[in-house]
């Protein structure tokens, strides 16, 4: 085992059925946590839906041990994978977390409530409208700019773990994935609002070509074998060979 690999796994599973019981998609990302054992939180929050995605994918028998750099190695029947977390969300924000954390969790996405027409969102706490003043609020969003600064989030975010990679700490792993949370407020992107391609906004699906095609045009899969962003039920998974979506939480009855 990696030095900072604990010595027990966090789960372990003969196969998905038996990894599948393990994951309770009910856990909140942070209680009263604070700190370090926040941060831990988090990132079991996350592990726990990407564990869920793929899951039928996996080759077992499979372990999982929480670390640093990355934050988890998974032990499978074909080798070894590495996965760095990161959430991302505006700095600002994230520097409110603690503030947040005595109103409700400290790791929220921001309830919007939507004006008729394309206004941008309306946030119900005073909070986060005082956050947001400058960026997103007074002005009606035009066409397709939700999808392209989505897409530019989350370049900039792949970006940004690619140096940490580079990093002498960074244990890089035969198959290392970088499994991004995306709390960026911003109002739903087409992509993710229905199963169906047909049903998607014709933007929505080239923000995911673009940002694919990003990806790739930066080399980003030298460095990160995978790139996975969670989103509202869904994983979406960027490889050399495309882009793949996955629910990790199953549509709601209507």
């Amino acid at each position: 085992m990696d030095r900072a690999a604990t010595t027990e796994a966090w789960w372990a599973a003969a196969d998905a059925a038996s990894l599948r019981g393990q994951l309770d998609l009910r856990e909140h990302p942070l209680a009263v946590a604070t700190g370090s054992q926040a941060k831990e939180q988090r990132e079991r929050w996350m592990m726990t839906r990407w564990l869920t995605a793929w899951s039928p994918h996996l080759a077992y028998p499979v372990q999982v041990h929480k670390r640093e750099s990355p934050d988890f190695l998974v032990d499978t029947g074909t080798g070894r994978v590495g996965v760095e977390c990161m959430e991302v969300v505006p700095e600002s924000f994230k520097q409110l977390q603690a503030k947040l954390s005595g109103i409700n969790s400290g790791w929220v996405r921001p309830a919007a409530h939507h004006r008729q027409g394309d206004g941008r969102a309306e946030w119900d706490s005073p909070l986060m409208r005082q956050l947001l003043a400058d960026t997103y609020e007074g002005s009606p969003w035009i066409g397709d700019e939700p999808e392209r600064l989505w897409v530019e989030v989350m370049r900039w975010a792949v970006q940004k773990k690619r140096e940490v990679l580079h990093k002498p700490a960074f244990a890089v792993q035969p198959c290392n994935v970088l499994l991004l949370y995306d709390n960026w407020p911003l109002p739903p992107v087409a992509f993710i609002e229905d199963v169906a391609e047909e049903a998607l906004r014709d933007w929505g699906g080239a923000a995911l070509d673009a940002l694919s095609a990003q990806l790739m045009a930066s080399d980003a899969h030298a460095d990160f074998q995978q790139v996975d962003i969670l989103r509202e039920g869904w994983l979406l998974s960027f490889t050399t060979t495309g882009v793949q979506r996955m629910r990790y939480v199953p549509p709601v009855a209507g």
